[in-house]
């Protein structure tokens, strides 16, 4: 647990979840709007996001970022995680909405909202 403070104990599940919650924040911020399979992409790093988040040890959830920023408890963060990965479903073929650029910048934010305590 380099990045976050909680305890004083490392343990490995969370020190895995937060590597991939790192990862994970870091794709999501790569995929454009208007490239292939972005709502799909989008969908499944959300659901991938939502497995680490809730293997974590609730008595090892962090306190603090690194910067010292509060971290949202788990629950908020998983709901969070659960509104973009629904939002991004919206627009899976066969989808009835035209993926937009704001239907993009929505999801896109939520689930880097949800991400960016880990990064």
């Amino acid at each position: 647990m380099s990045n976050l403070l909680s305890t004083n104990r490392p343990d490995p599940t969370a020190a895995t979840s937060q590597t991939a919650l790192r990862d994970l924040y870091r794709a999501a911020r790569l995929i454009p709007y208007h490239g292939p399979y972005a709502a799909a992409r989008l969908a499944r790093i959300a659901d991938q996001a939502e497995y680490f988040l809730q293997a974590w040890p609730l008595e090892l959830w962090p306190v603090h970022t690194r910067s010292e920023w509060p971290v949202p408890a788990k629950d908020v963060l998983l709901a969070w995680l659960a509104t973009a990965k629904q939002e991004a479903e919206r627009y899976l073929p066969p989808a009835n909405h035209p993926w937009t650029y704001a239907a993009w910048r929505q999801v896109t934010t939520t689930l880097l909202a949800a991400l960016v305590p880990f990064n």
